[in-house]
């Protein structure tokens, strides 16, 4: 921003236009005593503060231009690879930052490490590239799925289904839910367990996800070079449907709740058809990526986590500390345990965000949450 106090008052005078506007008068003294007491500070608004950010030590080096040497225990064919998947949406060929670079280069070198920089300055692509060359080189080795169930992408609209599924007196004789990844035949395990103090920074990043993972180009890049596989992500946390078994203590299904399931992915359905429409009508393409597209790299539910742990998994402390707790959650922990015993080459990723903020009594109880994770 080149004039951030000009943006100020341009703002400021905005808003007071529309008070004047829908609330005017027809006395020219009230106006103009309104109009200055609304100038004053911390009356309508405070005065801006402005905070100089540092520029970020440029690397001179572009997605496209990373070297061997910059990709350490990648193979010509896996850089290769890395740099089409990144290339889908995580990250344009702009010119990396210093620090994204010795991301990526330490800790594809089994390093743990921890990257402090400012507001703007690539932070989540510092942890998000070498993820990414990671889960690249792995789903290089996966076998093809399985043919999908034809419904697997449409049983919560798809009424007859549904009503075949119960009896004539209204009772549920089987669940009509198809899980998400049955077909698949490579090791469903959580490669990467994302931790977030707090949800709106989880919104954000599942749009940075979808960008990365489920865009057109992404879609393209599993069907062509990964056979159809595709990198799993999913959010876990209170907002992700549905909380319970699916089957009773006497293993019917529990009806009411598939019922809920049910409803909640035709609402998220219907969401992510208009976010689509949107974008076709403005031609403002990113607003299909604040909606989760169900028939693609996204997890619908927790009995889909259940069954098929996401390669990536976010959520935050509070939820992570309840499924280490939950009988419902176990399966989740043991895949991932089970796929990790499988070779030495094998990496589980935790990347903890807003490290800074876990300190004191707090930072006690986040560190032995973590004790308790990595001892599962």
């Amino acid at each position: 921003m080149k004039d951030p106090i000009g943006a100020f008052d341009t703002i400021r005078d905005n808003f007071i236009l529309y008070i004047k506007t829908a609330f005017g008068t027809r006395f020219p003294s009230i106006e103009a005593e309104r109009e200055a007491l609304l100038r004053k500070p911390r009356v309508m608004c405070q005065e801006p503060w402005i905070e100089p950010l540092p520029v970020y030590q440029k690397s001179g080096k572009t997605i496209s231009t990373l070297t061997d040497e910059d990709l350490p225990g990648l193979n010509e064919l896996e850089i290769t690879y890395f740099k089409s998947l990144v290339s889908c949406g995580l990250f344009k060929d702009y010119e990396l930052h210093a620090h994204q670079v010795e991301m990526l280069k330490k800790t594809l070198d089994c390093n743990n490490c921890i990257v402090t920089a400012g507001t703007g300055s690539g932070k989540t692509e510092s942890f998000l590239l070498p993820l990414f060359a990671y889960l690249s080189r792995e789903s290089s080795k996966w076998e093809a799925p399985g043919t999908p169930d034809p419904r697997v992408n449409s049983w919560w609209n798809d009424t007859q289904w549904q009503n075949s599924c119960i009896s004539e007196n209204n009772r549920i004789q089987q669940t009509y839910r198809i899980p998400q990844r049955s077909h698949e035949k490579r090791e469903a395990a959580v490669r990467a367990l994302i931790i977030y103090p707090m949800n709106a920074l989880v919104e954000d990043q599942l749009t940075r996800l979808r960008k990365a993972l489920d865009s057109d180009d992404a879609r393209k890049w599993f069907q062509n070079d990964r056979q159809g596989n595709k990198i799993y992500f999913g959010r876990y946390n209170s907002s992700t449907p549905v909380p319970g078994h699916e089957f009773t203590k006497h293993g019917n299904p529990d009806k009411n709740r598939i019922e809920k399931l049910t409803k909640s992915l035709k609402g998220m359905d219907s969401a992510a058809k208009d976010a689509e429409k949107h974008a076709q009508k403005t031609g403002k393409d990113d607003a299909i990526f604040y909606f989760p597209r169900l028939d693609g790299s996204e997890m619908r539910s927790r009995w889909d986590m259940q069954d098929s742990p996401p390669d990536i998994l976010i959520t935050n402390f509070s939820m992570l500390s309840i499924m280490l707790m939950r009988e419902t959650d176990e399966a989740i922990f043991e895949k991932t345990r089970q796929w990790l015993a499988g070779g030495e080459d094998r990496v589980f990723h935790l990347i903890i965000d807003e490290l800074h903020l876990y300190r004191g009594t707090a930072g006690a109880e986040v560190a032995y949450l973590l004790r308790l994770l990595l001892l599962r």
